[in-house]
C-alpha cells in the first residue's frame, strides 16, 4: 500500500465561487488604481502618460460630443482642447468602485474657463474668465491594463449655467 498525504490540497474547503470572487476582486482593485491614475495624470496634465494609459483603439464618449471619438489620438486631442478651455481644471475623485473590467468614479470638477471652448456644431465659446464647479461620474473598461472605454457624464446645463451663457 502507498502512503496517502495528509496536507490539505491547495483550495481544499474553498468553494469555487469564493477562489473566482478574490480574482475578480483583486483585478477590479487594479482597475480602481488606473482609474485614480488616469485622473493624476490629467490634473497634473501629464499627456504622455494619459496616452500611454490608453489603448490605440479606445473609445471616448462625454456629455455633448455629437458622437464618440475613436482612437488614441482623437481623445488626446480632446484632453487638450478641453484644458486650453479650462487650464486650471481639476477632478476630485469622491468615490469609486468596480466589477470586473469595469470602473466607476464620481467626483467633483472645477475650473476656470479662460479659453476657447469647443461647443456644439462646430462653434466655439469664447472665454468667460468665470468658475465651474460640476459633478461627474465617468466609467472606464480596461482590458490588459489599459483603458479602452470611457464614459464621462456632467450636468452641461449646468456647467454653461455657471459660464453665464444663455441657451
Amino acid at each position: 500500500m502507498g502512503t496517502r498525504s495528509t496536507a490539505p490540497r491547495r483550495g481544499a474547503g474553498i468553494p469555487k465561487a469564493r477562489i473566482r470572487e478574490e480574482v475578480i476582486e483583486t483585478s477590479t482593485e487594479e482597475n480602481v488604481r488606473k482609474l485614480k491614475e488616469v485622473i493624476d495624470a490629467f490634473n497634473s496634465k501629464d499627456f504622455s502618460r494619459l496616452e500611454k494609459l490608453n489603448a490605440r483603439s479606445i473609445v471616448f464618449d462625454a456629455a455633448g460630443l455629437p458622437e464618440p471619438l475613436k482612437g488614441r489620438e482623437a481623445v488626446s486631442e480632446w484632453n487638450r482642447a478641453f484644458t486650453d478651455a479650462f487650464p486650471d481644471l481639476r477632478f476630485r475623485l469622491e468615490r469609486s468602485f468596480g466589477e470586473g473590467d469595469w470602473v466607476c468614479g464620481e467626483g467633483i470638477g472645477t475650473g476656470t474657463h479662460k479659453g476657447p471652448l469647443p461647443g456644439p456644431g462646430g462653434q466655439t465659446i469664447p472665454a468667460t474668465n468665470k468658475p465651474i464647479r460640476l459633478k461627474f461620474a465617468a466609467t472606464q473598461k480596461l482590458e490588459g491594463g489599459e483603458v479602452t472605454e470611457v464614459h464621462v457624464y456632467f450636468d452641461r446645463l449646468e456647467m454653461v449655467t455657471q459660464l453665464g451663457i444663455k441657451a
